[in-house]
């Protein structure tokens, strides 16, 4: 059966309510809707009715800060499906009841409760998979988010995704929900970086493992220093912050990985001499050209030269971190190695204006 979202104009009232009332019972009735033949229309899914215990949740005097996507993707903790749930029918509580939001957990505001709860049931995590109820949730927490949603989930067809589980927070159709779930995604993978780390310091001598914790400070810090060399200007400046500091984590994530491997920077050997010049002719150029700014071009939030020097410092640390490492480590591709940082830099500052 496929159920309209609309009825025609001169149609109101009766029509529209018997329309919408006839549509949740085939749901309801169904159980399971195919995914062809899912409404549109999200006032369909606020019947479909709710788990036995979401009856036994007592609403909560304060917004939780147990953080149910944490649970739900094992962020800084083991995957727990029940948990992640108990917490989820807490946080959307908590938002109907309109409680301040919990300062510990901010990311759990926006990605937790009903947004959560969709992606549970849609990809069956720890429960049977409920397609309506799943799309009852996503409306709840962002309409035009469930309806972005609406043409991948049919394309699914009943099956499960072949990349991971399905993610709401794909379709974020508002720039505080995009940004909140830049921030859920940015926290999957630190999570799954830190674990590959972890990995390797078994491996490791004392020494090693030492220079090895000095490095990830460094580049912690520096990624956290390369936020002041981002344009901040604009209602997006949160999530460009976050994407481009994903890069930098995904970049070394990837040297480390094909390091670990002995797959060595494939540079010649001219590149290997002449990348600190590279470097330091491009620093000194872009040093001018923000310096020199027309005051037009000048504004709140603008990359400025003393941002650009202050992070120039911090990745220097870096770099020197990522030698010291590398001579513990990998002693046969040290001077590869350190070209290969300082050609990242170079290509990073050719992009700041």
């Amino acid at each position: 059966m496929y159920c309209k979202s609309h009825v025609g104009k001169q149609v109101y009232g009766l029509a529209t309510a018997i329309l919408v009332v006839n549509c949740a019972i085939a749901i309801t009735a169904a159980g399971q809707a195919k995914p062809a033949d899912l409404p549109t229309d999200c006032s369909v899914y606020a019947t479909v009715p709710l788990p036995v215990e979401a009856d036994n949740v007592p609403v909560p005097k304060a917004s939780p800060a147990c953080a149910s996507y944490r649970s739900y993707r094992g962020i800084d903790r083991p995957i727990n499906y029940p948990e992640a749930r108990a917490c989820a029918w807490q946080e959307r509580l908590a938002h109907k009841a309109k409680l301040e939001q919990n300062q510990k957990e901010p990311t759990a505001w926006f990605v937790g409760g009903s947004l959560i709860l969709a992606d549970i049931y849609l990809n069956g995590a720890g429960v049977k998979r409920n397609i309506p109820l799943a799309l009852r949730f996503a409306c709840e927490s962002e309409e035009e988010m469930a309806k972005l949603a609406l043409p991948d989930i049919a394309k699914l067809n009943g099956s499960r995704t072949a990349h991971g589980p399905f993610e709401f927070c794909d379709y974020a159709a508002t720039t505080i929900t995009m940004t909140f779930c830049d921030s859920y995604g940015s926290q999957i993978g630190d999570d799954r970086r830190t674990r590959y780390y972890n990995s390797l310091k078994p491996s490791m001598t004392p020494e090693q493992r030492a220079a090895f914790e000095k490095l990830l400070a460094a580049e912690k810090a520096y990624v956290r220093e390369h936020a002041f060399e981002v344009d901040q200007g604009g209602t997006i400046r949160g999530m460009r912050t976050l994407g481009s500091e994903s890069i930098l984590d995904n970049l070394f994530h990837t040297e480390v990985v094909h390091f670990e491997r002995k797959e060595w920077p494939a540079l010649s050997g001219d590149q290997v001499t002449t990348t600190d010049a590279l470097l330091q002719r491009e620093y000194k150029k872009k040093l001018q050209q923000l310096r020199t700014r027309p005051k037009r071009d000048s504004y709140e939030g603008a990359v400025t030269a003393g941002h650009l020097s202050s992070v120039e410092g911090t990745w220097e640390t870096y770099r020197d971190a990522w030698v010291a490492f590398a001579h513990l480590r990998y002693p046969s591709a040290v001077e590869a190695i350190r070209a290969e940082i300082t050609l990242r830099r170079y290509g990073l500052l050719k992009t700041i204006s």
